[in-house]
């Protein structure tokens, strides 16, 4: 939340530093940035049985080819912590085969992260123009646009500190200390994301912008079924945040 915190605090200087006070023409056409983002990221559909939400950040670099395109290239990191696995339950048989009841593994640990790298494309569907405060007063000129992308999604899913739920009964109760060995899901898989978004430009060199994305990752984690969960493929998660960027200068010119 801290990373929110600051970044939210950043927006709000933002907004509130003054305008120019003759309108600006010009845009950004042309210009290579780089820029940060904080988003809150969900998991949905089977993802969301194993998950809350949790924080993304990264940081891109921009390049707008015209005023109405830009490609990015992002990278990316999003930790999952803790696990709905940790709450689990699972049946287990005392003293008599046909009287199950239900336990919790006190050690269970579970978290998954993301690292990602994607290469996105972003169409505006009006021209982006800088703000101007004129004699009518401060104006946000607001472009928006669609996104839409992919590249390699790197995942861990950590999971130690499950008690083994196959373990006999020998009469003294369900023992505890008999884990199951930890174990990880981890690969890098393709993945693709779409959405919406709105970029406002303060002046022609500091801008920032507001997206909402599906996410949809070829990537599995395995069934737990004595714990409740079944396999989870594919991944799909929907993220919503804020991004800020500053433009460097034009390619091609000193």
């Amino acid at each position: 939340m801290r990373r929110i915190g600051v970044c939210l605090g950043l927006v709000l200087l933002l907004i509130s530093m003054p305008l120019p006070r003759a309108e600006a023409a010009g845009g950004v056409s042309g210009k290579v940035g780089i820029g940060t983002f904080v988003d809150f990221n969900f998991p949905v559909f089977s993802l969301k049985d194993r998950f809350q939400m949790a924080q993304k950040w990264g940081g891109f670099i921009t390049y707008a080819t015209s005023g109405r395109t830009t490609v990015e290239l992002e990278y990316h990191r999003s930790r999952f912590d803790p696990g709905r696995l940790q709450e689990s339950r699972f049946l287990w048989p005392e003293d008599n085969p046909r009287t199950w009841r239900y336990y919790k593994s006190p050690l269970a640990r579970n978290y998954m992260t993301f690292n990602s790298f994607l290469v996105n494309g972003l169409y505006h569907f009006k021209e982006r123009t800088v703000s101007s405060a004129g004699g009518g007063g401060a104006h946000l000129d607001a472009s928006p646009f669609l996104v839409f992308g992919g590249g390699f999604y790197q995942y861990r899913n950590s999971v130690s500190g499950l008690v083994y739920p196959g373990q006999p009964d020998l009469g003294k109760g369900i023992d505890e200390t008999l884990t199951l060995a930890p174990f990880a899901d981890t690969d890098v898989s393709w993945g693709f994301n779409i959405g919406f978004g709105a970029e406002v430009l303060m002046d022609d060199r500091v801008g920032f912008d507001i997206r909402g994305r599906f996410n949809f990752i070829i990537a599995e984690l395995r069934p737990l079924e004595a714990y409740g969960f079944k396999r989870t493929y594919p991944m799909s998660l929907m993220d919503f945040g804020l991004s800020m960027k500053y433009y460097l200068g034009t390619v091609g010119k000193r």
